[in-house]
């Protein structure tokens, strides 16, 4: 008998190492039962915030070897030096731009591992608009998503979130019943499912 998929929300940015790993470690889960993911907007650094003074920065970059360790020993995956001090507002727009056309999980996947493998900078709206071809919109699609309804969808996100009780990243809400935070060990997320499909099988 075929297995429904399971519904998981997802709060992400782009810039989160440990987003990375955890949608990694999703995947990894996706490939032993259906799932049906749905990703959420979340901004580290919201428009507005004051640029990464030098004391952050070198702790970002003190963790980075041992972050691109671990990355390549459960993934086999090498990760670049991304620019630190990134907005990701414009990458959220035109991620919601490309659900509503029907690439949104192409686009989302493209500009992770534009920013993560390929060190690229994700705020830059050319890149974005190289990234929106490549994921099957138009060139000029951050444009267009800058004048529809994406913004509120943005919004719809974060207020989400908030009403929720997150206030970090990554975060997942297994069959809209189970909330997990963080990118836990890939057991985790296993027991994770299961304890969601059982709370769906229980009456009422």
């Amino acid at each position: 008998m075929k297995t429904e998929a399971m519904r998981v929300d997802v709060w992400s940015d782009f810039v989160c190492p440990f987003c990375l790993i955890g949608q990694l470690r999703l995947q990894r889960l996706a490939a032993e039962r259906p799932l049906d993911v749905h990703w959420h907007a979340f901004m580290l650094r919201p428009p507005g915030s004051p640029p990464v003074d030098a004391a952050k920065r070198a702790m970002i970059q003190s963790h980075r070897p041992q972050l691109k360790a671990m990355v390549k020993e459960e993934f086999g995956i090498d990760l670049a030096d991304p620019p630190i001090d990134t907005s990701t507002l414009h990458a959220h727009l035109l991620h919601k731009y490309a659900e509503r056309h029907g690439k949104g999980d192409a686009f989302h996947e493209a500009v992770l591992r534009a920013y993560w493998l390929d060190g690229r900078a994700i705020g830059d709206a050319a890149v974005l608009g190289e990234l929106a071809v490549a994921s099957g919109l138009e060139a000029n699609a951050l444009e267009h998503a800058l004048q529809d309804e994406a913004s509120r969808a943005v919004d719809s996100d974060l207020g989400h979130a908030q009403a929720i009780g997150i206030h970090a990243v990554p975060s997942f809400l297994f069959a809209e019943r189970l909330q997990m935070q963080g990118a836990q060990p890939y057991e985790v997320f296993v027991k994770a499912a299961a304890e969601a499909e059982r709370m769906l099988s229980l009456p009422g």
